[in-house]
């Protein structure tokens, strides 16, 4: 009995994620007999019978999903499937009404994610409710690239997410991230609103994925309608910082803060084109990447516009007995302290290189650290 309902299970997990099709009625209601209280399965139903174009019954099963979901403390969830009835019956103000009011009596579950809805007033929920887009893609598909701009917040509804973040200076390596959606992942760095921000990941699907996203500008406009909105979600980012914590990262490299003599080429996509030659010296060097303090008569007026651009580096030491030529990709870009008064600095992220390159940097790095 174990093994069957462990099978069962197994292929109700493979339905809602996409790797098993049905697309028989009869077979999605034969499987609800025996998961009444599945959820996931009545979500899958309703959208079959939407592919029929059995509009009014799936309504009715977008209508039992959303309740199931809030009776199992998944808010999101149920908001999307309250979104889905509602696009085939336009819903009274009483029906809003008592949605809201479930959603606030009915939380089990605290997350991050559900106490923001279950903080929300009526008028907030339907402001940020009618602005949300929905999206679904399959597995192997790029949702964001590194150094696109951060113009929209991610919930995820379904699936999962695979996140390679791209460490700063001090970090040694590259993070590989698997996001579990079933806690409702967000993701999107567009706080504080007014400021530009830019992805510093690549974030692309690991299996069907339904997310739903609002963009910066319909938050600022809500924020104008609701004061109360923008505090809300930065403590909502605040509290799923808090409880995911970026994994750590050791650092196995040692790094020289040593002034290293440098120029750079700043190229396009196609890193054929020079955008333009800036020059200064690396602070913070490893094979990793390193920091590069632009001297004072280079530095680029819009510098956020060079995060995600390709660089060519050639460094010297002191004694230019030798140059070594590496490309990277600027990661991050600030002002930073130092002697002469504030400078431009630039985080370089390097790509992967030969073995005869690294061992050539390798030979570089320590040649310097022992100079000192």
């Amino acid at each position: 009995m174990a093994d069957t309902a462990k099978l069962q299970s197994s292929i109700v997990n493979q339905i809602t994620d996409g790797s098993i099709t049905i697309d028989s009625i009869g077979e999605f209601q034969s499987m609800l007999k025996i998961f009444p209280g599945n959820p996931h399965l009545h979500r899958a139903l309703a959208d079959l019978l939407i592919k029929r174009k059995s509009f009014s019954a799936a309504a009715e099963y977008y209508d039992k999903t959303a309740a199931i979901f809030i009776d199992s403390g998944f808010v999101l969830q149920a908001v999307v499937a309250k979104m889905m009835q509602w696009q085939i019956v336009k819903p009274s103000f009483k029906a809003i009404k008592q949605f809201y009011h479930s959603l606030i009596e009915n939380n089990p579950r605290a997350t991050p994610l559900n106490m923001f809805f279950a903080g929300l007033s009526f008028r907030e929920l339907i402001g940020l409710v009618t602005r949300l887009e929905r999206i679904v893609l399959p597995a192997g598909k790029m949702v964001k690239k590194f150094g696109d701009p951060e113009n929209s917040l991610y919930m995820v509804v379904s699936g999962q997410l695979r996140r390679r973040t791209y460490p700063s200076v001090q970090q040694s390596e590259e993070q590989d991230q698997c996001l579990e959606s079933i806690e409702s992942e967000i993701f999107g760095e567009i706080f504080p609103l007014e400021e530009d921000h830019f992805s510093q990941s690549y974030t692309e699907t690991a299996t069907r994925v339904e997310l739903v996203k609002i963009s910066r500008e319909s938050l600022i406009d809500i924020s104008k309608l609701f004061p109360s909105i923008g505090p809300a979600i930065a403590e909502l980012f605040a509290n799923h910082r808090q409880r995911n914590p970026p994994p750590h990262v050791d650092r196995k490299l040692r790094r020289h803060s040593i002034p290293v003599r440098v120029t750079l080429e700043v190229h396009d996509y196609d890193e054929l084109t020079s955008l333009l030659k800036l020059s200064g010296f690396a602070r913070d060097l490893s094979i990793g990447g390193a920091c590069l303090v632009l001297d004072g008569d280079t530095q680029p007026s819009r510098s956020s516009q060079l995060i995600g651009k390709s660089v060519k580096i050639m460094m010297s030491p002191p004694n230019d007995a030798m140059t070594l030529n590496i490309k990277g990709t600027i990661i991050w870009s600030q002002i930073i302290s130092t002697e002469p008064g504030d400078a431009q600095a630039l985080g370089i992220q390097f790509n992967a290189m030969s073995p005869n390159l690294s061992g050539l940097l390798l030979v570089f790095a320590d040649n310097l650290y022992h100079a000192r």
